[in-house]
């Protein structure tokens, strides 16, 4: 008799255990990258709404100081400024905000606006706010406001 005290896996165990490994990662792998993308826009659509709400907050100070009528004092581009100022809190890499005022901004009671961020130039995510994105395949392409002021609806 032969005496057999090894110890370990065979040949054929291991390679079964990786084939079954390399299936679950096959398997798995597509979903998390779906997974990734809805994320990355739940947080676009956040630092949308920081912006529109960074905005909002300086439009207040610029009514306040009667100076939400003036073309030249209150402007897109310093909107804009103050919504990256407030963003940049986040640290470096806190994106780019892109700022659309209603063409009826400066003659309605309530004004309305817009705001959308993203990470980088070229970027497919793109978050928005108002009427945010709720799938990535309904996500605007970056400065097109054509969804920004239309009221959305969606099916629960």
């Amino acid at each position: 008799m032969k005496n057999s005290n090894k110890k370990g896996f065979t040949l054929v165990e291991l390679v079964v255990v990786i084939a079954i490994i390399g299936v679950l990662a096959a398997i798995l792998v597509p979903s998390m990258m779906g997974y990734v993308k809805k994320s990355r826009l739940k947080t676009a659509n956040g630092n949308a709404k920081t912006a529109y709400n960074a905005v909002a907050e300086y439009l207040a100070d610029q009514e306040t100081e009667g100076l939400l009528q003036d073309t030249t004092e209150t402007t897109e581009d310093k909107a804009k400024a103050s919504a990256e100022a407030e963003l940049s809190t986040n640290g470096k890499g806190s994106g780019e905000v892109f700022v659309k005022f209603a063409d009826d901004f400066r003659t309605a009671d309530n004004p309305e606006f817009g705001c959308q961020w993203h990470r980088a130039s070229g970027d497919e995510v793109v978050g928005q706010y108002p009427n945010p994105a709720q799938k990535v395949a309904e996500a605007p392409e970056w400065e097109d406001t054509a969804s920004m002021f239309t009221k959305t609806t969606t099916k629960a």
